[in-house]
């Protein structure tokens, strides 16, 4: 109906991603427009009863600088937020990603280790844990992201540890083999555990190789996103 304005600079306008109950829309900073979405959203609520969370909703503006936002959002009771936020469990961010973006990755694999008796297991038990979990753990955001070389040096200090001395302190002398032949396959004389740099790199030339040979992909050849845009992040909706 021409109630929100064309995207700029993207072709074709992907205005909105919606997986599970997760949905990111993108709209221009307007107060009309803003106040549209808001009667639309609920207009559906009362229409359907799943009526949207806005206190579970965050808006983020981007490249909005020099205009009243505050008086754009006043028609749309979500929460005001800013870069890097979350999305589908990965940060996301006009800008490039730094170290700290990526903590949470090694936290989550001490968090992991806190939780296990290296004692308790003997070396196959824990280079089991280390395949199928500290290494698995990593393959979601390592396949979107690009992770600083120090992220991953965090990750292979805290899966060595584990594997040569469980939950003790880790010196030379445990070490059997080093880092660089573990990571090999079996085949090739080592333990088969991932070299993470190489199987990010991998991961990241996947999307090349979709680009190549899928070109019907919405997402192929899209442009950055340029001009005042509003990214409305929907968590949940509630009945």
């Amino acid at each position: 109906m021409g109630i929100f304005s064309k995207m700029r600079g993207r072709t074709p306008g992907i205005r909105i991603s919606m997986y599970a109950d997760d949905a990111a829309l993108f709209l221009a900073p307007s107060k009309e427009e803003v106040s549209a979405l808001s009667k639309l959203l609920n207009f559906f609520g009362e229409a359907s009863g799943l009526k949207t969370n806005f206190h579970k909703s965050t808006v983020v503006p981007i490249r909005c600088s020099g205009l009243n936002i505050e008086d754009t959002l006043s028609d749309l009771p979500a929460q005001k937020s800013h870069f890097p936020i979350k999305y589908l469990g990965l940060p996301l961010t006009t800008y490039r990603l730094r170290r700290v973006d990526f903590q949470p990755l090694v936290d989550k694999a001490a968090a992991k280790l806190n939780g296990w008796s290296g004692r308790q297991l003997n070396h196959a038990g824990r280079m089991v844990l280390v395949k199928s979990v500290l290494t698995s753990q990593a393959t979601y955001l390592l396949t979107a992201l690009r992770a600083p070389k120090a992220t991953l040096k965090d990750i292979d200090a805290k899966r060595k540890q584990f594997l040569w001395s469980g939950n003790e302190r880790l010196t030379g002398g445990k070490c059997k083999v080093n880092w660089t032949r573990t990571a090999r396959s079996k085949k090739n004389g080592g333990l088969g555990i991932l070299h993470l740099g190489k199987f990010a790199r991998a991961l990241r030339l996947r999307w090349l190789w979709r680009e190549w040979f899928a070109e019907d992909k919405p997402w192929i050849g899209a442009q950055a996103i340029r001009g005042g845009t509003i990214n409305i992040q929907n968590f949940k909706e509630k009945e």
